[in-house]
């Protein structure tokens, strides 16, 4: 009994050194925003931008080699919110826009990538209201969806970042997982009806002719609304295809995960802004579009000029043009930065042979 009180006794003394602790990273976190605010009023006087990527990416690095407990990934994390929570007392607010409702998986790719601390997220119900509402300044950054691993591009982004002057910021990729979502008190026995978008039933297909092959599937826009109209409906018989993510926010229940046939899943996710990317990283790409001229081997030609400079192609597809009949343009990604020198004269080359080309940016491969 004595060695349980002498455990007890050390465990309220450490959790009493952790309070201690957390009280002063508290204080040292107020000394830092005096100083935060500070630069931020100087910064003002000189006219100097507030954001400044580059040190950001410095001074985390740094940190990163200082730490010997936390593993790197936290201490980027951490860091990331404690910076973003600083450029919000400075006025800078990262204005963010994603495809809603919340839930959707495009509303997690915008949690993931940016820190929550100093970003205001809204929900927009189309990609081009996004593209119409960065151009008039009310957000400064949309998150799109370009490509799944499974059914390719979509285009209707791609038509957007031709059509309009907005450059691809970033990137991120997000693995789909499909779950099978209810109310607390009901279980796979219960379901007849499941909620949600044509896509995540084609991607269930399987699962669902196996464990609920009478089940009556009710198409709606997305799957995060879909669990939404669950948690309206408060009616144990059914269920909604989602993300875990959507079913925290409704705060519903997981009946069945990963339901998706296939494991292979993944989209990935444009960051648009009006911004170019400064903070460039080992690895860069760079997304181009264009339209070959009307000779033969054309296209052979631009991919041998890439070849010819060692530039490693990541990507390319060829789509019908909306301005002519018969006209296709190509979309490529490739490895390296648009003011690497080198780059710079491969496009120069290229350039006698397109008709015409279009830079859509420059950004860190995602990892």
């Amino acid at each position: 009994m004595s060695e349980n009180n002498n455990q007890e006794k050390k465990l309220r003394k450490l959790r009493d050194e952790i309070d201690k602790i957390d009280d002063a990273i508290v204080d040292l976190l107020n000394n830092r925003g005096k100083i935060v605010i500070e630069i931020g009023n100087l910064k003002q006087k000189l006219n100097l931008k507030v954001l400044e990527p580059q040190r950001e990416k410095k001074i985390i690095e740094r940190l990163k080699n200082k730490a010997t407990i936390f593993k790197n990934g936290s201490i980027d994390a951490i860091w990331k919110e404690i910076m973003s929570a600083s450029k919000l007392i400075q006025g800078a607010i990262n204005k963010v826009g994603y495809l809603g409702p919340e839930g959707t998986f495009t509303h997690q790719a915008a949690l993931e990538y940016f820190p929550k601390a100093g970003s205001e997220f809204k929900t927009f119900n189309s990609t081009s209201e996004i593209f119409e509402n960065i151009e008039k300044d009310i957000i400064y950054f949309g998150v799109i969806p370009i490509e799944n691993s499974l059914q390719g591009t979509v285009r209707e982004t791609l038509d957007l970042l031709i059509e309009k002057n907005l450059i691809i910021f970033g990137e991120i990729e997000l693995r789909i997982i499909q779950n099978l979502i209810s109310l607390e008190n009901s279980d796979l026995s219960k379901i007849i009806n499941i909620i949600s978008h044509p896509q995540a039933f084609a991607q269930t297909r399987s699962w669902i002719k196996a464990y609920l092959p009478n089940v009556n599937m009710i198409n709606v826009n997305s799957t995060a609304e879909a669990v939404r109209r669950v948690e309206e409906l408060d009616d144990e018989s059914y269920a909604a295809i989602g993300t875990e993510f959507s079913c925290k926010i409704y705060n519903l229940k997981v009946l069945n995960s990963r339901i998706e046939d296939n494991p292979s899943n993944y989209t990935r996710f444009l960051i648009i802004s009006k911004k170019e990317n400064k903070l460039k990283e080992d690895k860069v790409k760079t997304s181009i579009v264009f339209v070959t001229k009307h000779i033969p081997g054309a296209l052979y030609r631009v991919l041998k000029i890439f070849a010819d400079a060692g530039i490693n192609l990541m990507k390319i597809e060829s789509r019908p043009r909306r301005k002519g009949r018969w006209e296709y343009i190509f979309l490529m990604d490739f490895e390296g930065d648009r003011e690497d020198p080198k780059i710079k004269e491969v496009l120069n080359e290229m350039n006698e042979i397109v008709i015409w080309y279009k830079l859509l940016g420059s950004y860190p491969i995602f990892k």
